[in-house]
């Protein structure tokens, strides 16, 4: 497991990490999630990411196509730091949950990436890319619905 995400393939679990953190920062508004919604991601992964020059060149591509003004620091943890415990005050249940410390703005993510292979893994493998992603925001269903991760419709941070 890489950055969160259930893989062995690094590159996939970077490229997993950028679409993700740029979804989660989207303008819920602006870009809600239908029934097509994934296939249009998926496109816009795959031709920003044909596209681009390096990762950055890549962020900024997808950012407008996924109504992302800017980065939110919540949804660029990297999956790094201890598993700590936290008890649901509803039911008196111990439940795990990542203790995500400092915030992380993808700086040495994007420093020690090599980018070419990363944007390799965005354009020919999008559909991988596309089910880490989705599987991660699946995992985190049940913990945004206990409270224990703020959800998409929490605009504090």
């Amino acid at each position: 497991m890489f950055y969160g995400f259930d893989t062995r393939d690094e590159d996939a679990a970077i490229g997993a990490l950028l679409v993700y953190g740029i979804w989660r920062s989207r303008d819920v508004k602006r870009l809600k999630i239908t029934p097509g919604i994934w296939g249009t991601v998926e496109s816009a992964v795959k031709s920003s990411s044909k596209r681009a020059l390096n990762l950055s060149d890549f962020i900024e591509r997808l950012k407008p196509k996924l109504h992302c003004a800017t980065l939110q620091p919540r949804w660029m943890w990297d999956g790094g730091n201890t598993i700590t415990m936290a008890v649901d005050r509803t039911t008196g249940e111990m439940t795990q949950v990542q203790d995500r410390g400092r915030r992380v703005f993808w700086t040495s993510v994007l420093e020690d990436a090599d980018d070419k292979v990363v944007l390799s893994r965005l354009y020919g493998r999008t559909a991988l890319i596309i089910a880490l992603v989705r599987d991660r925001l699946e995992r985190e269903k049940p913990l945004e619905v206990k409270g224990l991760i703020q959800g998409e419709d929490d605009e504090n941070e």
